[in-house]
Parts: C-alpha cells; structure tokens; sequence
C-alpha cells in the first residue's frame, strides 16, 4: 500500500468518525450496555441478561437471526440496521403517498399552490425546484431531503 493510498484511507476514516459523532457515542453506549448486561463475558446475552436492556428483551426472538438461545452484539446491531431501514422505507413510501395526493392534476409536479398541502415543500418550494420550471417533481423533493437532512 503506497504512502498516499495509507494517508487517503485514514483521512476517510478520520472523516467518517468525526462526521458522525452522535452515532459514535450512540454506539458506544449501547456496547456498554451490552456489556454490562452480559453478566456471564461470553459476548452473548441470553434472555435473563437481556432483560438489562428493554429493547433487547423486547425484541429478543427477533434479534436472534441463529436461533441459538443468545444474542450477539452483532446480531443487536444487525436488527437495529433493519429496523432503521424499514422506517427509512416506510417514511419513503409516505411521502410518496403525500406528494400524490397533494398533486391534484396528476401531471406529477407540484406547483405552489398544490405544494401548499406539504407545508415542507411548500416553504422550501424555491429551493427545491432545481430546473427553475415552477414546479416540483417527487425527485427533486427526495434530493433537496437527502441533501438537507440533519
């Protein structure tokens, strides 16, 4: 690996770490709490030690994607990416559902005034609308999201 390659690696990494510090110290937080909950230090929590952690004990048959009878750290963090996927899906497919409904000519744009029924868009409809038509499509509504979500 050359010298550039190793320093362009650890500068994305640098990056990404200080880019997202509230999801580090999320992270570290829930491995403490895994690891304080595992009483026994086998790496895994069975349904007794789970019980230290709600989330994990509520959703533990879930979470145990080998049926074993334990839950890895791996396994928690595996279920909780799901999870977030989902709901990423779910606020998608609102949205969508939103937009359309507020799109009363069904052209599939927004104008203004339809943009009023989506107070977001609405206060934002300048900004969103990227080409300068007057309108926005469901596309540049997603982008202008994607790109301001905090």
């Amino acid at each position: 690996m050359t010298l550039l390659h190793r320093l362009s690696v650890t500068a994305i990494c640098a990056a990404a770490l200080i880019s997202t510090p509230a999801a580090f110290a999320a992270h570290e937080k829930l491995e403490a709490a895994f690891k304080a909950a595992d009483k026994d230090g086998d790496g895994t929590l069975d349904k007794s030690e789970a019980a230290a952690m709600k989330g994990v004990a509520k959703h533990f048959d879930m979470i145990d994607a080998d049926k074993d009878g334990t839950v890895s750290m791996d396994e928690v963090k595996a279920h909780m990416a799901d999870m977030k996927g989902k709901a990423r899906g779910g606020m998608h497919e609102k949205a969508k559902a939103r937009f359309a409904a507020a799109d009363k000519d069904k052209d599939g744009t927004l104008d203004k005034t339809e943009a009023a029924a989506m107070p977001h868009v609405a206060k934002h409809f300048d900004v969103i609308d990227a080409d300068k038509d007057g309108t926005v499509t469901l596309d540049e509504v997603h982008a202008f999201m994607k790109s301001h979500k905090d």
